[in-house]
């Protein structure tokens, strides 16, 4: 923050940006010195802000807000104000299956097409239980939407589910891997209005929020109607080394993968269910499933629960689930053996890394003890050009990591033009992102020492590998052969490709051209809101024929060319 000239006026700024505590007692000094340093860039009348709650043994032993609930009108923020939580809230809709399960009301095994038969039959059943744990196998309704070029204002459950009823393929056979999938949770909120014979808004109002006493929580969907003290939302701009922010919300209409409005106090109730569960029938084997993490059709162990991710921090037990939506972060970080629970509810998209944040933090609780965190460089012996490149995953054709190296360092970016994280070497052939750590990486070599690919192990997840792919090079009249238009039966939509300025590249509202990145294998990148791979197909002859598309959350979408 700026130094003040005049000192009225520091003395004034003072009392409005000094962040509201509410409770401090139970934690070491060291340790609140540290959360305010974690805070102190929104800890201004300029910016919007975040609320912390940290429970201890069922007491909320520190409570602080930073920033502004709306800037403009220079409304502080508190630990009273009601957030929206975006993903955060699908341990309520996770809950809100199990509970329906323990009446009898439906079993997990059941196939979804039961409930939801304008669905299609592609071969392999899905269950309720493959929706719960991301292992469906779906396509992503909001991702089909998306490619439509259709605004947010189309993210409905009614749309999503309409979308996911023309798809004509799966992203792989169920229960074969974990692929977080948003609208397999619009599905479940459906699934359970259908067997409840309420709104999904009226049961989880019965069933949870009412008998638990969380007074402010509701699944609203969208932002239409009034919300009691509602932190505005705001998103943010990078521009010339400056930070703007401008009020933002979700546009759509979503329940059941987001859609929720809470506070810091009411996520503090639900927190003390989770030791004493006081839902359904009382029973604490509820807790106990909502926490089990799901095994794979192969035996290996999916990190994610009940709408939670289950694993273990710097030996620690620990659950999470991170939420982010337009203007809001959030995210509940648990450490059910120590009784240790940490609530972050933010109104700014610029609150980075909440989960190994939260992790961090409340390991460092626990030890009571604040330690350096700086990842442990070891010295550079390897040629670190040889690393560079491109790294693709050979399953979903999405998953990319561009590595780049620029005076003596690595850079990770997941997509063309994204961000370039720096890597810390912390062994022969080994990297982690600089700062708390949110993923390893590991590179492979062959028995003759050539880069064959690398294995990336974010902090809450299964590794996944990558493998190098050769970036090339096509003149313009090779790539006139690609230039087209192409239909998606799917998506009812043709895709026209063009050729400027020597790239081959998407062409869209017929002004915008978004450039392709050729690689071997008729793989094509492009970088529109993430990575996205176009894989041609070719008859005997080498005439191009369609191509498949993939990015996170669908695979293997077929185009074909039009004649």
């Amino acid at each position: 923050m700026k130094p003040q000239q005049l000192f009225v006026f520091s003395l004034l700024l003072l009392v409005v940006i000094s962040p509201i505590r509410v409770k401090a007692q139970g934690l070491p000094e060291p340790i609140v010195l540290h959360i305010n340093h974690l805070f102190r860039t929104w800890n201004n009348s300029k910016t919007p802000g975040a609320a912390i709650a940290i429970i201890k043994y069922g007491q909320v032993i520190y409570q602080q807000a930073y920033g502004m609930a709306h800037v403009a009108h220079q409304e502080k923020l508190t630990p009273d104000h009601t957030f929206w939580v975006a993903s955060m809230a699908k341990q309520f809709t996770a809950l809100s299956v199990a509970l329906l399960a323990e009446e009898g009301k439906l079993s997990l095994n059941d196939d979804i097409r039961k409930y939801l038969p304008q669905l299609p039959d592609l071969g392999d059943t899905v269950r309720i239980r493959h929706l719960i744990h991301h292992t469906s196998g779906l396509h992503d309704g909001f991702t089909l939407i998306g490619l439509t070029f259709k605004g947010e204002k189309h993210y409905t459950n009614q749309e999503v589910i309409a979308a996911m009823a023309q798809q004509k393929s799966l992203n792989f056979k169920p229960g074969t891997r974990y692929e977080y999938l948003n609208s397999g949770y619009v599905l479940l909120a459906e699934i359970v209005a259908q067997v409840s014979k309420k709104s999904f808004a009226q049961y989880t109002q019965a069933a949870i929020f009412r008998p638990l006493g969380m007074t402010y929580t509701q699944f609203a969907g969208n932002f239409k109607n009034s919300v009691p003290q509602l932190a505005t939302g705001y998103g943010v701009n990078y521009k010339d080394g400056k930070v703007t922010y401008r009020p933002q919300h979700f546009k759509g209409n979503t329940v059941g993968s987001s859609g929720l409005f809470t506070t810091l106090s009411d996520l503090t109730k639900w927190d003390a269910n989770l030791y004493h569960n006081q839902l359904g029938k009382g029973n604490p084997a509820l807790i106990k499933q909502l926490l089990t993490p799901d095994t794979l059709n192969n035996g290996t162990p999916n990190p994610y629960g009940f709408g939670l991710e289950v694993g273990t921090y710097q030996g620690y037990q620990a659950t999470s689930h991170s939420g982010a939506d337009p203007g809001y972060k959030a995210e509940m970080v648990r450490f059910p053996d120590q009784r240790l629970t940490l609530i972050c509810l933010a109104n700014t998209e610029d609150q980075y890394s909440l989960t190994p944040k939260l992790l961090n933090l409340g390991a460092r609780i626990i030890q009571g003890k604040v330690t350096e965190n700086k990842p442990a460089e070891i010295n550079k012996t390897e040629n670190l050009s040889r690393l560079t490149g491109y790294y693709l995953n050979p399953e979903n054709h999405s998953d990319l990591s561009l590595i780049t190296e620029k005076q003596g360092k690595l850079f990770a970016a997941t997509s063309l033009q994204g961000y370039q994280a720096p890597l810390v070497q912390t062994a022969p052939g080994q990297f982690q992102n600089d700062g708390l750590l949110e993923y390893a990486i590991y590179f492979r070599k062959t028995d003759a020492g050539e880069v064959a690919g690398m294995v990336l192990k974010n902090l809450r997840e299964n590794e996944v590998f990558l493998q190098k792919v050769k970036l090339i090079t096509l003149n313009p009249e090779n790539l006139k052969k690609y230039a087209s238009r192409y239909y998606s039966p799917e998506l009812n939509k043709t895709y026209r490709l063009t050729v400027k300025k020597g790239k081959l590249g998407l062409k869209i509202y017929g002004i915008i051209h978004v450039p392709f990145q050729p690689l071997e294998g008729n793989q094509f990148l492009a970088d529109l809101i993430g990575n996205n791979c176009f894989i041609f197909q070719s008859d005997t002859a080498g005439n191009i024929t369609g191509f498949s598309f993939n990015r996170n959350g669908v695979t293997n979408l077929t185009f074909t060319r039009h004649l």
